[in-house]
């Protein structure tokens, strides 16, 4: 009997030990991935699709009350839901001009929309500027050329802290979860909400979100919430 309670002691003694957090340095913990089935998006926010370059780029380029962007001018939008288009395309000029800023305006151009595709989940999107389109595609009009490829979701979660790490890592992961909107998209807004969630101006000095590698085959991020204590 003595035997058989020493026995049960010492398998939850190794229990306890296993759930307990490593002191590993630098430490990471990891989450399951999200296993369920994804839920299509049921509204669209447009907000922290804007970096805040985007007027550097397009400086001394285009006079106020130029025409704006439309869907017209940019090829390979089609499969793009209206709504994120709007998001997409809002506020920018159409790329028809001429003079010398030409090629670097209209440069300019395609790199915001790219970094915009990007902050809403496109991480691998490819956007030409007009007059760079593949050979034998002729242009009626100035159009950029968008290759958007696949949208990417949130994938893994990882916490990365220093070496005398004294956060609750799995509680962070929790934390992060519930921060997640429930499509999982990879958008620069999913990522604000993780910061905002977790990030505790009372025990932490810093915290970053990062994306780690795109999964390409599962179309997922993993993501990376690196603490300061």
């Amino acid at each position: 009997m003595l035997r058989s309670l020493l026995l049960v002691f010492i398998h939850l003694s190794l229990v306890s030990c296993t759930a307990s957090a490593p002191k590993a340095s630098p430490s990471w913990w990891q989450s399951l991935d999200d296993t369920e089935a994804p839920v299509e998006d049921t509204e669209v926010s447009c907000r922290g699709i804007r970096a805040s370059d985007e007027l550097d780029r397009l400086a001394n380029c285009w006079p106020q009350g130029s025409p704006r962007l439309t869907p017209m001018d940019v090829a390979g939008l089609d499969e793009m839901r209206v709504e994120l288009r709007e998001c997409l395309l809002a506020d920018l000029p159409a790329p028809g001009m001429t003079g010398e800023n030409q090629a670097r305006c209209q440069q300019g151009l395609a790199e915001v929309l790219d970094q915009r595709l990007y902050r809403l989940g496109w991480l691998r999107a490819e956007v030409a500027p007009p007059g760079n389109a593949e050979a034998g595609e002729a242009q009626a009009r100035p159009q950029l050329t968008v290759k958007l490829g696949q949208r990417y979701r949130i994938g893994q979660l990882f916490v990365a802290t220093g070496p005398s790490q004294r956060v609750n890592s799995k509680k962070i992961i929790k934390q992060a979860q519930k921060a997640i909107p429930k499509p999982r998209w990879c958008t620069e807004t999913a990522l604000e909400e993780i910061h905002a969630r977790v990030f505790d101006t009372s025990k932490f000095q810093e915290v970053r979100i990062n994306r780690g590698e795109p999964d390409e085959r599962a179309g997922r991020v993993p993501i990376v919430i690196v603490i300061q204590e």
